[in-house]
């Protein structure tokens, strides 16, 4: 039982990853557009034919983050200019977990490098470089770390929730990967980010995918819940199955269904006896040293 939910987080990777590669390849929304002809990009994927692949910079601006200004420290007092750290970029979100902020005189000297709400991220440098999200209310305005950079100020209609799962997708990670590798220290630079390819469709059918892998996503936050329950209970129960074998509680059954199993010349206290009896006979006999005259 524990093997196989173990086995079950694996699985839920997967099918998030499968969700995300239909959604941005047009293949969950076939049904709903009505039309199942594809062309080629050129790359690994193919899109829709009323799609059209451009690249980031053709739908968004791509800009940096700032961090602190020399000599200034980060404060645990809100001071209604919160600053947002590469740790804080995750889950498609922003955390608000040990949120720290900037000092008033400090905020004035980096005010022009803020989110807002809907624009995307993505970190371009550290251990987990191209996570990705979307800016949620709470963080309008607040500053973005130089380790990550936002993508804004849309040229063309666009839910930022498709592109950010576009940009999730395993296809722009592979891509992303690679760049990486070709590029010095481990960095996304941010003219990398510019060139990455974008499938375009319009903004309805953005839309209907959005809803249809939120669905799916909350589906599989479902299972996920109910998992953690499930592995709680299973870790509960090798401790108390234990228990209830040495008390005997799993074989009371068994007991009455063969009580000559276990009373008279079968019972342990007979079988025991027998025991003893078998190492006694068993035991070597110590012969007797006759004394020297």
């Amino acid at each position: 039982l524990k093997n196989r939910l173990d086995a079950v987080p694996t699985l839920l990777r997967r099918f998030r990853r499968s969700v995300l590669a239909a959604a941005v390849s047009g293949k969950l929304t076939e049904d709903w557009r009505r039309n199942s002809l594809y062309k080629d990009t050129g790359g690994e994927i193919k899109i829709p034919i009323s799609w059209n692949i451009l690249t980031i910079q053709d739908v968004a601006e791509v800009k940096g983050g700032k961090r602190l200004p020399k000599g200034e420290k980060l404060v645990t007092e809100n001071t209604g200019f919160p600053y947002i750290r590469a740790g804080q970029l995750k889950n498609g979100t922003i955390l608000e977990k040990d949120q720290l902020f900037l000092a008033p005189h400090a905020q004035s000297q980096i005010s022009r490098y803020i989110i807002n709400e809907g624009d995307a991220y993505i970190t371009i440098v550290g251990a987990c470089i191209g996570d990705t999200g979307i800016v949620p209310s709470n963080f309008d305005g607040a500053n973005l770390t130089e380790n990550a950079a936002k993508l804004c100020l849309f040229k063309k209609p666009i839910n930022s929730k498709f592109l950010s799962y576009w940009l999730q997708s395993y296809y722009v990670q592979q891509i992303i990967k690679l760049q990486i590798r070709s590029g010095a220290q481990g960095k996304l630079a941010l003219k990398r980010i510019k060139t990455l390819p974008f499938p375009y469709s319009d903004m309805e059918e953005q839309n209907e995918i959005v809803t249809r892998v939120e669905t799916l996503f909350a589906f599989a936050d479902k299972i996920e819940s109910r998992l953690k329950q499930a592995q709680y209970q299973a870790n509960k129960l090798t401790p108390s199955l234990l228990a209830k074998a040495f008390r005997g509680e799993l074989t009371t059954d068994w007991r009455k269904q063969n009580p000559d199993l276990i009373t008279g010349k079968n019972s342990a206290e007979a079988l025991l006896a027998r025991i003893k009896a078998e190492q006694k006979k068993l035991k070597p006999k110590h012969k007797i040293r006759k004394k020297k005259a």
